[in-house]
């Protein structure tokens, strides 16, 4: 299982950014994105896959996904 940290991390994927060590910052943005509905990074506490793949393939995996939260 992820811890809080992973959320933050899978929240500022999309700017390149991971972070080590969990601030006070960080607990601002959990916040911020339970009240206003952004529930996707919180999904990646359980599972979480980086693949690279065709996108042929990446489609496959878009169409046959169960509970799975999806960042291109």
């Amino acid at each position: 299982m992820g811890t809080d940290l992973t959320v933050v991390n899978a929240a500022r994927v999309s700017f390149g950014k991971k972070k080590e060590k969990f601030e006070e910052g960080d607990e601002k943005l959990i916040r911020y994105l339970a009240k206003h509905n952004h529930w996707s990074p919180f999904g990646h506490c359980t599972l979480q896959f980086h693949i690279k793949a065709p996108v042929f393939v990446a489609r496959q995996l878009v169409k046959h996904q169960v509970g799975l939260v999806w960042n291109e």
